[in-house]
Parts: structure tokens; C-alpha cells; sequence
């Protein structure tokens, strides 16, 4: 007998059975359900915030806490920022904006502080429903839902063989913290909409600007359970 062969055949049928296996999770939202789902990427500068409120109903910020200052910076990475969330926000809150905050360094030693800055710049209950913090640190962001925020929980990138393992991780940590979404990029969205198919997910499609990508984009905001889809092109081409 070829053991080898018997082997992969083995492998492939169990990595078909895992692919076409599916979890029946659901989480009862209502951050965002408009069929207008495409929002700005990355926009770090409020005067391009007022801009882009004319094409988008939302906007991503990227986060970090500033344990020197206690402010939270609204930058990609490196040290410099131009504007604390909390200027950023002043500047945009009449242009009936929601706001995706991707918080890049959350962690058990500042996420009660962010908390605090969170509750203090979005102050008034209505405007927490128009925010939306993502992480990939779970048991931290959960924290913020409990203070009457909407949540993503940014899941592990699909890997052909990672994922095989983590999908397991990602399910219960689901069920044990129940985000509004889960969020990753587009690349790992048809992969989580076979294993999550009726939980509201979050993508982003970063560098895709040709025309090409209007019609990859095009396809997965066709996904019922897709609800945002960041995109880097600077008008709604899907209005």
C-alpha cells in the first residue's frame, strides 16, 4: 500500500471537511446595517475626515495610547501625530461621520485609562453609537463593550494551515465575549463568512485602487453578513 498517497488523500479529505465546516454564531448588533457599506481607510486628518463625509458615511482612525501624555494619538505608526483623538473628533462631529478606531496597542495596562478617554470624548450616549473599537487583544476590548461601546475583534489573517487551528480560538473567544463584529481584510473574508456565516463582518481592502479591485469590492459588499468594507479610493463608487 502507498502510505504516502494514503496519507494525503487522508489530509485533503479532513482539510475539506474542516473548510466546509461552518459555526452557527449570532450576535443580535446594530452598530451599522446599511446597504451603503463602503467607508473611508485610513484617515488620519480631520480636514480629509469634513472631505470624504461627502462620499462616506464612515471612517477608520488608527490609535495609540500615549501613556506620556494620556491623550490617544490618531496615527499609522511612528512617533509623530498631528492630533489627539479627542481634537480629531472636535473637529469632525458635525459631519455626521461614524468612526471605525482601530486601536493599535491596546493592553491590560492601558485599557482603563482608554477607557476613560473614550467616555470623555464621546460623552454623550448617542455618540457612542456612531464608534466602534477594533482590537485583535479580546479580553481587553471586551471591556470597552461594557461601557456601552460597539466592538470588533480583529481575527487572525486565513493561513492555509494556521487557520486550520485558530478558527477554534476565534470561536470561542466569539461565544465568551460576543463582539458586534469581527473584522480582517478582504483577503480572509470568504474564509470567515464559510466558518461565521450569519456574524457581521468588517473587512479592509488595502491597495486596491484599480478597476479591476472595483468589481473584487464590488463582490464582497454582495455578502449579507459583510457590512463595512474599507476601501483607499477616495469617492463611493458604489453609490
Amino acid at each position: 500500500m502507498n502510505y504516502k498517497f494514503l496519507l494525503i488523500f487522508v489530509l485533503s479529505t479532513l482539510y475539506i471537511f474542516f473548510y466546509q465546516l461552518s459555526f452557527d454564531i449570532t450576535v443580535d448588533s446594530s452598530f451599522y446595517s446599511s446597504d451603503d457599506k463602503l467607508w473611508a481607510h485610513r484617515v488620519l486628518n480631520p480636514s480629509d475626515a469634513k472631505s470624504l463625509s461627502k462620499e462616506f458615511n464612515g471612517i477608520e482612525i488608527d490609535v495609540f495610547f500615549n501613556s506620556k501624555l494620556n491623550c490617544l494619538d490618531v496615527k499609522h505608526h511612528g512617533e509623530f501625530s498631528e492630533f489627539t483623538l479627542a481634537e480629531y473628533y472636535d473637529l469632525t462631529k458635525k459631519d455626521n461621520l461614524k468612526y471605525w478606531i482601530d486601536f493599535k496597542n491596546l493592553d491590560k495596562k492601558n485599557v482603563n485609562q482608554s477607557i476613560e478617554l473614550l467616555n470623555s470624548i464621546f460623552i454623550h450616549e448617542n455618540s457612542k453609537n456612531d464608534v466602534i473599537v477594533e482590537s485583535k487583544n479580546i479580553v481587553q476590548l471586551s471591556k470597552f463593550k461594557n461601557q456601552g461601546f460597539f466592538i470588533s475583534y480583529w481575527v487572525e489573517s486565513f493561513h492555509f494551515i494556521n487557520s486550520f487551528y485558530s478558527v477554534f480560538e476565534v470561536k470561542e473567544n466569539i461565544e465568551a465575549f460576543v463582539p458586534d463584529v469581527i473584522s480582517m481584510p478582504s483577503t480572509s473574508v470568504d474564509f470567515y463568512v464559510s466558518k461565521f456565516p450569519n456574524y457581521p463582518i468588517h473587512c479592509w481592502t488595502n491597495e486596491m485602487i484599480t478597476t479591476e479591485d472595483k468589481i473584487k469590492i464590488q463582490e464582497i459588499c454582495n455578502l449579507d453578513n459583510v457590512k463595512v468594507v474599507l476601501t483607499d479610493f477616495q469617492e463611493n463608487f458604489l453609490k
